[in-house]
């Protein structure tokens, strides 16, 4: 950007150079024609001062173009710094925000590592647990057994209705521990139909959070698409710029090799000037001695006055033609400033749209550390699944006790049988129908190991299955890690790249101006010198206005004293008769040149004209005014007059439209500044939820500790107490299953939520993504309104410079009574200058008011 600034203060400052020198040469036309209208001085003061006002004017009006121009290149410098410093703050909130994103994944990962090395220790302690108690039941069942034999020996004796009791006892035992086995058996099967359930539903999660990964990762793959491609179009455009600052150098060489050109073709056409009136001079000397031949060598040098007026006019011809192209190059570096200001609003948009891909890859990071928090939520779901599991194998392990306990119980039953032989049938019949219930109870311990074998199986598997989906997960966000590093330093590279070649071009253009400046101090060298040849001039033509006038003096006299003779009347007769020709053929030329200046006028008025009809009907010209001057010229003026007007209301009409503009603008950023604030607020909403969810999982974490404290103490109380006291720990441990269960809701509530505000943070970008592409649409229809008012400045340009030349035209009357306006009338446009042009150009139709 700041070799573009530097290469259009460059194009500017050539322009100046090249208006000063077309200045320059202006004045030195002035100067040769001064001869010319010193005659005419003498008839009308007036119209010559009035013509000596008129540069003055135009160099006063090119200064105020000028200073203009320099205020307005400060600004574009000034928005050009501003938006440079816009995009290197936007770079560093990047970087920022990709090193939050890096610190916040490797605290995820020690978190997930954390949770692992805890579910290895908690497994480690259950097994020795589990050892433990299975070590501590056999000992102590054994001692029991033996106590209980005794007991009944010694007691069988004493109490003999002891016997009668027992077996009560035994039976209502054996009701007790089918009742309670049949209820855990269901409770079981309840349980597993519970998990497989939560399995099911935990696995269409996994594959719902699968599938949002690949698209998360689809989305990632078509952004870095996207960003390839503004970085193609952006070298492109880079391309684009380098040709046209080439082509804008070479138009610059060429503009100054025929400015060059121009200079030397009139140094020479004034040293043929100078040896032209060095001839005439000796002519003249040579000539005063003859009285008699002083009429012919008068009428030799009027020939050869008319001549060189001729070559002025020619060489005033090609000079409006040099000017001519000078203006069209002006008008195409003009066009092709537009064209730079064009791509550098295409710049902006596509540093805009770089902008909202960095913004979406940002939301992208954020679903991903979401989908990472879900994950994290599973394997605590995975967690309380193990327990759960572990509890079951706890309650299989009781049931496993309650058996010994039975086994311990038939073997009493068996001594008492022994002993008392007169209910033996009664105990065998008992003993068959015990035996069978062990043999139920048996088969169904049996089904229920397996079944809790292939649980253990399935939820093996499963866990390894997630492993691997973790490490796959982790695999893929590291590669998308190092993707978008590799890719950020790319683009410092390519920044920083950019930049150095800027400077390059800054320090070539800095050459080329300093270049610049010595040619225009060797111009400035020049020109002087052509000043004092021409000042030298001035002086040689002054001496011989004053000879002629000697001669003149002299031709009188001689007049005087040949009016007696024959010849002089017949001389006299003849030339007026050719003046009287002349008179008619300049009366005629003057009435088509009238009737051709009004045509113009008609057509540029009717070009102006849209909705005024009525007043160009009422304006134009009648048949019969081209012969009456006054009238003519009335006429003329009142449509100049007209034309002025309508000019002014175009330029109205430009500065209403500017305005709008301008409002357009500032409703643009103040729409801007909006939609930063509401992302600023949607990001503090973001960082509150992520603190509040941090501090739910520190809340749960310590739930967790505090309930596997609770379960050691519970399990220390289990040893001791009797065996009384199972059916009370079934109903705790049921009791203790309700709250996990509830935790898990409370999950699936958090996950449901998230979806919920992942949705409404989707919805509000789908919203501002239309406010944008609105904005855009808006912006696109201004630019063409701008356009088209442009196109209508560039005609009514071209009409007032017409009309600057027919003004001008009007203002030398003298000229229609001249030769050399014969090829003026017949090519009008060439007849403008440069400081016509450039007061057409800076103040529309100004010249038409005066």
């Amino acid at each position: 950007m700041e070799s573009l600034t530097g290469h259009v203060t460059t194009s500017e400052l050539q322009n100046s150079v090249s208006s000063r020198v077309e200045r320059r040469l202006v004045e030195l036309e002035r100067e040769m024609h001064a001869d010319e209208r010193s005659m005419e001085r003498e008839r009308r003061p007036e119209l010559w001062a009035a013509m000596s006002d008129k540069p003055q004017e135009a160099l006063g009006k090119r200064q105020v173009s000028s200073q203009e121009k320099d205020e307005a290149i400060t600004c574009r410098l000034l928005k050009t710094e501003r938006e440079k410093s816009k995009v290197e703050q936007d770079l560093e909130r990047a970087r920022r925000l990709l090193a939050q994103s890096e610190d916040s994944r490797e605290s995820l990962f020690h978190q997930v590592e954390d949770m692992r090395s805890e579910l290895l220790r908690t497994r480690k302690e259950n097994t020795e647990l589990q050892r433990a108690r299975l070590e501590t039941s056999q000992p102590t069942a054994q001692l029991q057994g033996s106590h209980t034999d005794r007991e009944e020996g010694s007691g069988g004796l004493r109490w003999p209705d002891r016997s009668d009791l027992e077996k009560e006892v035994a039976e209502l035992r054996a009701q007790l521990c089918k009742v309670s086995i049949l209820g855990e058996v269901e409770e079981l099967k309840r349980a597993l139909e519970r998990k497989e359930r939560e399995r099911v539903r935990l696995n269409l999660q996994v594959e719902e959070l699968s599938s949002d990964l690949a698209q998360s990762e689809q989305q990632q793959q078509r952004m870095l698409e996207q960003l390839k491609e503004i970085q193609s179009r952006g070298q492109a455009e880079k391309r684009e710029m380098e040709t046209l600052l080439q082509e804008s150098t070479r138009s610059r060489d060429e503009l100054k090799n025929r400015a060059q050109e121009a200079v030397c073709q009139w140094r020479a056409k004034c040293k043929r000037l100078q040896k032209e009136l060095e001839k005439t001079r000796a002519e003249a000397q040579f000539h005063t001695d003859k009285e008699l031949q002083a009429a012919r060598e008068k009428e030799s040098s009027q020939a050869q006055l008319k001549a060189l007026s001729q070559q002025t006019e020619a060489a005033r011809r090609e000079l409006a033609e040099i000017l001519g192209r000078l203006a069209q190059r002006e008008e195409e570096l003009h066009r092709k400033d537009m064209e730079l200001s064009e791509t550098r609003q295409r710049q902006l948009s596509l540093e805009q749209e770089i902008r909202e891909v960095r913004e979406a890859s940002a939301a992208l990071e954020e679903e991903t550390r979401r989908l990472v928090a879900i994950q994290v939520r599973l394997r605590e779901d995975n967690q309380r699944l193990e327990e759960q599991t572990d509890a079951h194998a706890h309650r299989c392990r009781r049931d496993q006790d309650t058996q010994a306990e039975l086994q311990a119980a038939l073997k009493q039953t068996t001594s008492a049988r022994a002993q008392l032989a007169q209910q033996l049938a009664e105990e065998e019949n008992s003993k068959k129908e015990l035996q069978k219930g062990v043999s139920e109870l048996q088969a169904k311990l049996t089904m229920a190991q397996e079944e809790r074998a292939a649980l253990g199986k399935q939820l093996h598997l499963e866990r390894e299955v997630h492993q691997k989906e973790l490490d796959n997960m982790k695999a893929m966000i590291e590669d998308n890690r190092i993707k978008k590093d590799r890719e950020v330093q790319d683009t410092l590279q390519l920044y920083r790249q950019e930049r150095d070649e800027m400077q390059a071009l800054l320090k070539e253009v800095k050459a080329d101006a300093v270049s610049e400046k010595e040619l225009c101090g060797v111009l400035r060298v020049k020109l002087d010198r052509m000043k004092d040849e021409c000042d030298k001039l001035a002086t040689q033509l002054n001496t011989k206005d004053e000879a002629h006038a000697l001669l003149h003096r002299k031709y009188h006299l001689l007049k005087q004293e040949l009016d007696d003779k024959v010849r002089s009347g017949d001389q006299r007769h003849v030339f007026e008769s050719e003046l009287e020709e002349k008179v008619l053929q300049m009366e005629a030329e003057k009435e088509a040149i009238l009737t051709s200046m009004g045509e113009e006028l008609d057509a540029a008025c009717r070009s102006l004209a849209r909705n005024g009809e009525d007043k160009l009907q009422a304006i134009s010209q009648k048949p019969g005014l081209v012969k009456d001057p006054h009238r003519w010229l009335a006429e003329t003026k009142t449509k100049l007059r007209w034309l002025c007007e309508e000019v002014r209301e175009r330029d109205t009409r430009e500065q209403r439209l500017r305005k709008q503009h301008q409002q357009t603008r500032d409703q643009m950023k103040a729409l801007r500044q909006s939609r930063d604030s509401e992302q600023a607020a949607l990001l503090q909403r973001l960082d509150k939820q992520e603190k509040l969810l941090y501090s739910l999982n520190t809340e749960k974490k310590e739930l967790l500790e505090k309930s596997r404290r609770k379960e050691e103490e519970m399990r220390s109380l289990q040893d001791r107490v009797l065996d009384l006291e199972t059916n009370t720990r079934v109903a705790l441990d049921h009791l203790e299953m309700i709250p996990e269960k509830q935790c898990l809701m409370e999950n699936f509530k958090d996950l449901e939520e998230s979806q919920r505000q992942r949705e409404t943070v989707e919805q509000r970008y789908t919203k501002y993504k239309e406010i944008v592409w609105n904005l855009q649409h808006q912006l696109d229809d201004s630019k063409r309104k701008i356009q088209e008012y442009r196109d209508e400045k560039k005609d009514t340009t071209s009409t007032s410079l017409r009309l600057a030349a027919l003004s001008s035209s009007i203002k030398n009357p003298s000229t229609f009574l001249s030769s050399s306006l014969r090829s003026d009338t017949l090519s009008p446009r060439k007849h403008l200058t440069s400081s016509d042009l450039d007061d057409s150009t800076v103040y529309g139709a100004r010249p038409l008011t005066d």
